[in-house]
């Protein structure tokens, strides 16, 4: 369930793109069996009963991974349709500069047949973005496209936002992702070892449980980490070693 990397992040992707985010490379947890359904359903027929999807959740559960994914099966099954996914960050900079180069902008996004939009804290308190956006997703739905969008917050609680856009955020489905249990946690730290070829002990694994954060990001970073000390020291992973990068007792 890859995360999102601020340093490594693209803003705008035309698919197919990024393959490692794919449905089938992504760990299911208790807390987004829903989320991951909804998804699914979301992108796997022109006709469904919803064309607007809202995923909320805490950074680091795979919001980003689940959008990007959209796109990637819109690519590879829908060949005829045009996903795009953009942060929001790249949409405000590109929409606050105003004149032909939002009006490009506005244009380019109203072309998609899946607008895929990442992150929508960033436009709070930019009402001309807002703006911009509400007049997308107005277009977009009387075209017969489909719009999901994502957020750390309940739309109905999204500061400095709105009141006609946070409705449009609550229009078709609203589902929310919650924070990894011990279980996924575990099959996301032996995923992550054997996509490098790592093999971690389950004591280590319950070992790290009990003293990691629980967002990928962190998990991924850590198993990284791991692997490079175990390369270089050309030996197992032991729990010594685990403490000793970790700076752990």
């Amino acid at each position: 369930m890859p995360g999102k990397d601020s340093h490594s992040r693209q803003s705008i992707l035309a698919f197919p793109s990024r393959p490692e985010y794919t449905f089938s490379n992504f760990v299911v947890s208790e807390g987004s069996e829903f989320a991951v359904n909804v998804v699914k359903e979301f992108c796997s027929s022109p006709d469904i009963p919803f064309n607007t999807l809202y995923l909320f959740g805490e950074k680091g559960l795979g919001k980003t991974h689940l959008l990007i994914s959209i796109g990637n099966h819109i690519a590879r099954y829908f060949p005829d349709k045009i996903p795009l996914y953009i942060h929001s960050s790249e949409f405000v900079s590109n929409i606050e500069v105003g004149g032909a180069a939002s009006d490009e902008t506005v244009e380019k996004l109203l072309q998609v047949d899946y607008f895929l939009f990442d992150d929508v804290e960033e436009v709070s308190g930019k009402k001309f973005s807002q703006e911009k956006l509400y007049h997308i997703y107005n277009s977009l739905m009387a075209a017969g496209k489909k719009i999901a969008f994502t957020g750390q917050h309940d739309p109905a609680h999204l500061a400095a936002t709105e009141d006609y856009l946070k409705s449009r955020f609550q229009w078709g489905m609203t589902a929310e992702i919650k924070p990894i249990d011990d279980v996924t946690t575990a099959k996301i730290i032996i995923k992550l070892g054997m996509d490098v070829g790592l093999t971690i002990p389950n004591k280590i694994i319950h070992f790290l449980l009990t003293r990691i954060p629980r967002d990928f990001l962190s998990i991924k970073n850590i198993v990284s980490r791991i692997n490079e000390e175990s390369f270089i020291q050309k030996k197992k992973v032991s729990l010594s070693m685990v403490k000793e990068i970790l700076e752990l007792s």
